[in-house]
């Protein structure tokens, strides 16, 4: 507009702008101002969200207590529920005075006190498994969500060493540590690199094992996916041992509510898992099943087309160490590797040109028992989680309201995914690039360093 309408200079015409022309810039201003309309009114809704959550009167740095209901004096008016002894299904309810609100999500993680942050679930005889690359500010959340939430028994935590299980064990008393290497007997991520670089020698070019993609190892990827599958026959947990119904989580995965983990069949009075639907449909996950179970059964999927690819999963010991057998079945002989049959069958089971997203666990396990097992689990009938706190746009944005200039969620972006009624939501800082989760300045950790998470993401204070 200033270009069509100043006086020309001396001796030449004032330039024409075309109709099309000043349409174009006309949409494209209304587009800029839209879009920049939105990244101020998220910032302020989430910014507001985090004042009204924020009370430092409540807020401690003692977060490294027993967090877990029992260990818990006060908050608490009520009980409900039939504990079992030695029965990973049961569990009890509390209900908190003031209906949660003192504590927020995850409240012991931003350093509040275990008094106003009782567990308004617990499930006493059931663990948590989960598998991560190194402590973060998300996974000190999800930690405490899961004790707040459900209230295990104990978190199973496996990490790649001494230095990483050393911070986990901070997040709270309940969690036991592992290196990934002493975890499952001949499991290791050297031999899972090795044999992968075997049987794909393509990959050798690019990288290798170590290459990554949305920032994690080619290698680190199949090897945690194996963890988690073996999880049940690990030597490493021992007293006691893994509860023979355990649930898999995610630690990039935080639970906003009570989680309701089983459900009680009204005809037979039976149990049932309760598996969540919603999952990415990733059609390369296909093939690897179908040649596990040698081409007799296919993947399966929810209803309403979704996948069972939901980040966390209760499994049954007995059913899963049936499964992993029927895949050594196929396991074609390999010289020179500790790995197991039921692991060499999954690496030699990968779409070649898939390797990235070349099989699941999750939607392998769920596809066993929904041919084999019907009856064990309750299914969904809608999605009720998130896989992303407001998206890749709103994880990136949270590095505007914390000081310390990463992504870590804040009790702000937490307590709006939950007015959204979702069960649980995730926030994978790995898939954003601008959080640099795999920057050198992180390789130990990020955004957690044993403490409150509130010194870094809320004051000036180093």
């Amino acid at each position: 507009r200033r270009i069509a309408t100043r006086a020309p200079l001396d001796g030449m015409a004032a330039p024409r702008v075309l109709p099309h022309q000043k349409r174009r810039r006309r949409r494209l201003a209304k587009a800029l101002v839209r879009v920049s309309g939105i990244c101020v009114g998220a910032v302020a809704l989430m910014t507001l969200y985090a004042q009204f959550s924020d009370d430092d009167q409540y807020y401690a740095r003692d977060f490294t207590r027993a967090f877990r209901g029992t260990d818990v004096a006060g908050g608490i008016e009520s009980t409900t529920g039939d504990i079992k002894l030695g029965d990973p299904t049961s569990y009890t309810d509390r209900e908190v005075a003031d209906g949660g609100v003192r504590c927020g999500v995850g409240g012991m993680a931003f350093g509040k006190r275990a008094w106003d942050c009782p567990s308004e679930r617990s499930y006493p005889e059931l663990d948590v498994v989960s598998v991560a690359v190194k402590p973060s500010c998300v996974n000190a959340v999800a930690v405490a969500a899961l004790n707040q939430y459900i209230g295990p028994r104990r978190i199973v935590i496996v990490a790649p060493g001494a230095q990483q299980c050393e911070l986990f064990r901070k997040m709270a008393s309940n969690v036991e540590c592992h290196a990934e290497d002493d975890f499952l007997d001949g499991v290791t991520k050297a031999e899972a690199s090795k044999i992968l670089e075997r049987l794909y020698p393509s990959i050798v070019a690019n990288g290798g094992a170590d290459s990554q993609f949305v920032g994690r190892q080619l290698g680190g990827w199949y090897l945690q996916q194996l963890l988690k599958l073996g999880a049940a026959k690990s030597t490493a947990v021992k007293s006691p041992p893994l509860s023979r119904k355990f649930l898999l989580w995610d630690l990039d995965m935080i639970p906003l509510r009570r989680q309701q983990l089983f459900e009680v069949d009204p005809n037979t009075n039976v149990k049932r898992a309760v598996r969540q639907i919603g999952g990415n449909v990733i059609r390369s996950y296909d093939g690897s099943y179908e040649k596990l179970m040698q081409g007799r059964e296919k993947m399966a999927y929810a209803v309403d087309g979704t996948s069972y690819v939901t980040h966390q999963m209760v499994v049954d010991a007995d059913i899963m160490d049936e499964m992993l057998a029927t895949f050594a079945e196929v396991a074609k002989p390999e010289e020179d590797t500790t790995l197991p049959p039921w692991a060499i069958a999954i690496l030699q089971s990968l779409d070649d040109e898939n390797l990235h997203l070349g099989f699941s666990e999750y939607g392998s396990y769920a596809s066993y028992v929904d041919k084999h097992y019907p009856d064990m689990v309750d299914v969904e009938v809608r999605k009720n989680w998130a896989r992303a706190s407001g998206g890749k746009l709103g994880i990136s944005l949270q590095r505007w309201m914390n000081h310390d200039g990463l992504c870590c969620p804040g009790p702000g972006v937490l307590n709006l995914m939950r007015s959204r009624r979702f069960q649980y939501v995730g926030h994978e800082i790995g898939h954003v690039e601008s959080c640099a989760y795999n920057s050198p300045a992180h390789a130990l950790s990020y955004g957690y360093d044993g403490s409150a998470l509130r010194a870094s993401m809320y004051s000036n204070t180093d």
